[in-house]
């Protein structure tokens, strides 16, 4: 645990050996621990920097959200990189976690080697797309669960856990109920967050700073995502300055799961190409 400035702990836990690589989880409201073990891989060429959100996960559970910004979880993750000593690092953001990682880059690319976006979005302002999307992918149950989670704070950490089991399926180009029941049983879930995520986004649209983003970033798409679809990517991609693509063509919304083999080299030979 580290001590933010205004009391708040946030958990954290290091893996393997190397150049720091810092993991920003999605959500909000579930924690790191759907990366693992299969970023794990990556040990041998990285110090993996894995870590709960303020308010999720291990982290400390907050009594009031009010005061809680995109700019807090940013400096949270820069406070948690001069605490482990690191000078610069790597940046990887998934989904949420994506959004968070671009702010932090806007803020302190300076401290970034480079960034890596997987499965994220430079904006939240295409509502018909996804709603299209889940329309044609979602069973009648999912699409009351996914619509429960957008109403209304949800009434316990058990509920929204129970939701987020529910929708999970829709996140796999194809869904193992092996792998989704794993990811379940590790993961610690906070609904207090899930509804502050919701309410961040309402206006959430980085579109047009993009380009001041310099550092060297490695856009990762799923083919079958249909909550950061590959339109999203090509945002960033036309925005970003210095930033490749790599598309998984069998994965939807975790591709370090569905293609880990293709994942990990994709990553390990973008990470051997950057200037240390």
């Amino acid at each position: 645990m580290i001590l933010s400035e205004d009391g708040a702990d946030l958990y954290y836990t290091t893996h393997g050996s190397g150049p720091p690589l810092m993991l920003m989880h999605g959500g909000l409201g579930p924690d790191h621990t759907y990366f693992r073990p299969w970023l794990d891989g990556l040990a041998d060429v990285a110090t993996l920097i894995y870590y709960d959100h303020r308010g999720g996960g291990r982290s400390s559970r907050l009594d009031s959200f009010a005061s809680v910004t995109h700019r807090t979880f940013v400096e949270d993750a820069d406070r948690l990189r001069e605490h482990l000593g690191h000078d610069t690092m790597v940046l990887l953001g998934h989904s949420y976690g994506g959004m968070l990682a671009v702010e932090y880059a806007l803020r302190h690319q300076d401290r970034l080697d480079g960034l890596v976006l997987c499965c994220t979005a430079p904006a939240w302002d295409y509502d018909d797309e996804l709603a299209r999307n889940a329309a044609a992918r979602a069973t009648p149950a999912q699409l009351e669960s996914l619509q429960k989670m957008r109403d209304a704070p949800l009434e316990s950490d058990e509920v929204f856990g129970r939701l987020w089991a529910d929708i999970q399926p829709l996140y796999f180009h194809h869904a193992d109920s092996s792998i989704i029941e794993r990811m379940d049983a590790n993961t610690s879930y906070s609904a207090a967050a899930y509804y502050l995520s919701e309410l961040l986004l309402a206006d959430f649209n980085i579109s047009d700073q993009l380009p001041t983003i310099t550092v060297p970033t490695l856009i990762i798409a799923g083919r079958d995502d249909w909550v950061t679809p590959m339109s999203q990517a090509r945002r960033l991609k036309a925005g970003l300055p210095h930033a490749q693509l790599a598309v998984f063509e069998k994965s939807g919304h975790y591709p370090f799961i569905e293609e880990g083999p293709r994942f990990l080299h994709t990553l390990r030979g973008w990470l051997d190409s950057l200037e240390r």
